[in-house]
């Protein structure tokens, strides 16, 4: 029997220079990295890499050149949109949390309250 291995993958993304206001390679690794995650670039169609070294040798192409030197203009407000998209998405699940905290509290208090009228009712009978 031959077992699948899992390949956890994600989008390289490259670090930006706050001082230049220009986009550079960071590796994504640490140095003697094991197991590491599979990035896929977006230079060109089915190019990705699996560790430090073969992520140094992806970086030297010149299509990856021209990718880093072209991002802010084609893939950053993309990057910004869906980042924006997942923190937005997880603000709302927390809202919806607690919104229905919030109405749970709400019943438990009507019941009481309910129930203080009804025990209001009988005293006035008596």
């Amino acid at each position: 029997m031959s077992s699948l291995a899992l390949i956890h993958s994600d989008i390289y993304v490259p670090g930006f220079n706050e001082n230049t206001d220009e986009y550079f390679d960071k590796c994504p690794y640490k140095p003697y990295e094991r197991n590491c995650i599979r990035y896929e670039c977006r230079c060109k169609a089915g190019a990705y890499f699996l560790n430090n070294a073969s992520y140094k040798q992806h970086i030297k192409s010149r299509t990856h050149k021209d990718f880093i030197q072209n991002y802010k203009k084609y893939y950053k407000e993309v990057d910004e949109a869906q980042q924006i998209i997942k923190d937005l998405k997880a603000e709302i699940e927390l809202l919806k949390r607690k919104n229905t905290n919030l109405k749970n509290q709400n019943n438990k208090l009507l019941e009481i309250i309910e129930d203080m009228n009804d025990e209001d009712e009988f005293e006035d009978c008596l």
